[in-house]
């Protein structure tokens, strides 16, 4: 196992390891945005460039309705591939970003690869774009059908937007996802001093 990260993907995840909420935007449009807290947070025990991300709602925050581990790897000059993993059974982990105990038991095999859902990085104007890598196809059920994930995010200073929609695969037809624009977040704690040091 490569015991490093570059020190590209190392500045990368220290500006975006943390936990942000969109609390001022939901307050400011309820009708369109509902209040959520994104947090990423390092997985030492993992291959380097392991962070796990879970996103709750506030009025829910003990069930997360999104687990994943992402795992950052630079594949050319700037540019950052993010691995997407679910896992197996993610209620065993629903308390893992603020468990240090529950988060260090999660191992290899409790994941499972999202193939054709994994991540382009790349580093523009003060911060870092990313989007599906190009030709994927991630498929996403969302009541009862499959649909095609179009997804993106801007990371810049304290901020952080995203956009997810899924559209039907054959017709293109926005089946769900925000309909206002980005969701914008702002970091409310920063845990880059989590970052392991022998990631390189």
């Amino acid at each position: 196992m490569n015991a490093t990260i570059t020190p590209t993907v190392r500045r990368f995840l220290t500006l975006l390891c943390g936990e942000y909420s969109n609390e001022q935007q939901a307050f400011d449009n309820p009708p369109f945005f509902a209040h959520i807290y994104l947090r990423y947070r390092p997985l030492e025990q993992l291959q380097p460039g392991s962070i796990l991300l879970e996103q709750t709602y506030a009025v829910d925050p003990k069930n997360p309705y999104r687990l994943r581990m992402i795992r950052a790897e630079e594949r050319g000059p700037g540019v950052i591939k993010l691995w997407n993993h679910t896992f197996r059974d993610p209620k065993r982990f629903a308390s893992a970003t603020k468990d240090d105990v529950c988060r260090r038991e999660i191992e290899d095999s409790d994941l499972i690869c999202l193939d054709q859902c994994h991540y382009q990085v790349t580093e523009k104007e003060g911060g870092y774009y990313g989007e599906l890598e190009p030709g994927c196809r991630c498929m996403v059920q969302r009541d009862g059908r499959d649909t095609l994930l179009q997804s993106s995010f801007r990371l810049k200073g304290e901020c952080l937007e995203t956009l997810d929609r899924g559209h039907d695969p054959e017709t293109n037809e926005r089946c769900w996802g925000s309909i206002a624009g980005e969701f914008r977040f702002k970091r409310k704690a920063s845990w880059s001093n989590d970052l392991p040091t022998t990631w390189g």
